[in-house]
């Protein structure tokens, strides 16, 4: 070893990187390690050295992967692509989060993120990489930043689209609420199958389509648990409890092709739920729901044992005409003040009816029914600012705990109107026609109260700004169905009340949304209303 000058050592690994411009650790050591049959340690040594000298660049302090760096010579550099390419094989997480950017125009949310990289979201015991630190990674060399929109949603960006990064929020974000807006239908399904319990179960909705269901420190689109066990030893009817049942994992993709990316993601959530338990066998079913895919990662999925349905084969083929209408909805914002929104609304709700879909489709119907009310709002506010599915939350002191906790609630509609000077929050409910919204309390969900006396203040201090500066606070409850007795007369006392607005009442139940639509020539919209909200 010492008879071999040090010179020629520096030499050798100048020729390899001359020829192959980027070394990981691994492959230099592994190289030198054959050639001059010195051991790993010395191996190192050398390449330490070298770099020392400033002959040879390293990549730190990024990793590519138990501490492994990259060597290469001047001019090179590490560029966005040439880390993707070494991180394909050193480090998969980091790979799928550039590809990912790469194939949304250089953006993505930050919960998509955590999903595609299988990120825990706390540090834990476990080697996997956190999001964060992968983040940061690429911020150091000034490839991506870090934005938030005013739903407090984050998003990972390019630098190099900072100048279209609304647009391309926008659009992302019309992308998340598709890919969740069959979450809750989908778990109705799998409920009704036997591959869910209908209890216990939590899932990504399009309200907050940035959050998704929490279990075992990764993200799900949804979970839940089964005590399906086809033949078991442990009949269905013993198990009782969490230990003895299956966990189901769901994955959804519905704006776009499902891919090999998701498939990776999704595999490695799994693996690293599986491998968390310290004792005992976890047992787990996978369940990707998918509007398109290729045959390769269909059968790849199948190899892998995973269960897969493409939405056609649980609501039908006419699945994906409503899924183009609803994404026309999504995506183009000028298509919701002309005649051909009407148009589309009304063959969206058609082929709903026409397929016989009506009940598990009830949560798209009401989708649907807010997003009819963009045009009525705007016509009575024309000039203000109108944000829909605006989420709020806050940090609350919680009594019962003695600890500082975050909550937060979901809004269809917020108005900001400079003329007249009001802050509108509205909650629509596109229910069918026979349906009573109780009175309910501020403690149970989808009742009057609830809107009135819970959500509505939460939300009011997002607004003492304006509130300070002349803006008055209001409200309005809009449904296509009917009110209880004593909800009925709860809102009318508030209507007389200071949550009024100047261009809308407190609240329209079916009766008088319907007159309200026909007075202001809503002619179409209340025909839609009065013919498939029945």
């Amino acid at each position: 070893m010492d008879t071999i000058n040090k010179n020629q050592y520096d030499k050798y690994v100048i020729e390899l990187l001359k020829i192959k411009k980027f070394q990981v650790s691994k492959e230099l050591c592994d190289l030198l390690t054959e050639n001059f049959l010195v051991t790993n340690v010395y191996a190192r040594k050398i390449i330490e050295r070298v770099v020392n000298k400033g002959i040879v660049k390293s990549s730190s302090p990024l990793t590519f992967g138990k501490g492994q760096f990259v060597y290469f010579l001047d001019p090179e550099k590490l560029t966005k692509d040439t880390i993707k390419q070494i991180a394909k094989k050193y480090r998969p997480p980091l790979y799928r989060l550039i590809e990912s950017l790469d194939i949304n125009n250089g953006v993505i949310s930050y919960y998509e993120a955590l999903k595609i990289t299988a990120s825990p979201l706390l540090k834990g015991n476990s080697k996997n990489d956190l999001l964060d630190d992968l983040i940061e990674l690429l911020r150091d060399r000034d490839f991506v930043y870090i934005t938030i929109d005013q739903n407090n949603i984050k998003y990972i960006l390019y630098t190099n689209v900072k100048e279209t990064e609304e647009q391309l929020i926008k659009t992302q974000y019309s992308r998340m609420v598709i890919d969740s807006l069959f979450v809750k239908d989908i778990v109705d399904w799998l409920s009704k199958s036997n591959l869910i319990l209908t209890l216990n179960n939590r899932y990504r909705n399009k309200t907050t389509p940035s959050i998704g269901a929490a279990h075992n420190n990764l993200v799900w689109d949804a979970f839940g648990y089964t005590k399906a066990t086809g033949l078991n030893p442990v009949s269905a009817r013993v198990a009782t409890s969490v230990e003895k049942q299956t966990l189901v994992v769901v994955d959804v993709v519905m704006s776009r092709e499902y891919n090999q990316l998701d498939v990776d993601g999704f595999l490695n959530r799994v693996q690293i739920n599986i491998n968390s338990v310290t004792s005992g066998t976890r047992k787990i079913i996978p369940i990707v729901i998918y509007k398109s895919c290729s045959a390769y990662v269909l059968n790849t999925l199948k190899g892998l044992g995973f269960l897969c349905y493409d939405i056609g084969s649980i609501y039908g083929s006419n699945i994906f005409a409503i899924l183009e209408n609803v994404s026309k909805l999504q995506f183009n914002q000028k298509l919701l003040q002309n005649e051909e929104f009407e148009k589309t609304i009304e063959e969206t709700l058609s082929t709903i009816k026409n397929s016989g879909q009506e009940d598990q489709l009830k949560a798209l119907k009401g989708t649907l029914f807010e997003v009819m009310m963009y045009q009525v709002l705007k016509h009575q506010y024309p000039n203000a600012d109108i944000t829909t599915n605006v989420y709020y939350s806050k940090m609350i002191f919680n009594e019962e705990t003695n600890k500082n906790e975050k909550r937060g609630f979901e809004y269809d509609y917020v108005i900001r109107s400079s003329n007249p000077k009001e802050i509108i929050v509205i909650e629509l409910k596109g229910y069918h026609s026979e349906y009573q919204i109780p009175l309910g309390t501020y403690e149970i969900k989808n009742t009057v109260k609830w809107f009135f006396n819970r959500t509505l203040t939460f939300i009011k201090d997002k607004f003492q700004f304006e509130i300070d500066n002349g803006y008055v606070f209001k409200a309005a409850y809009m449904t296509s169905c009917k009110f209880e007795d004593d909800a009925l007369d709860y809102l009318k006392k508030l209507n007389e009340g200071n949550y009024k607005g100047r261009r809308l009442d407190v609240f329209y139940d079916r009766k008088k949304l319907i007159t309200f639509l026909e007075a202001n020539d809503f002619i179409s919209l209340k025909n839609i209303i009065e013919k498939f909200y029945l």
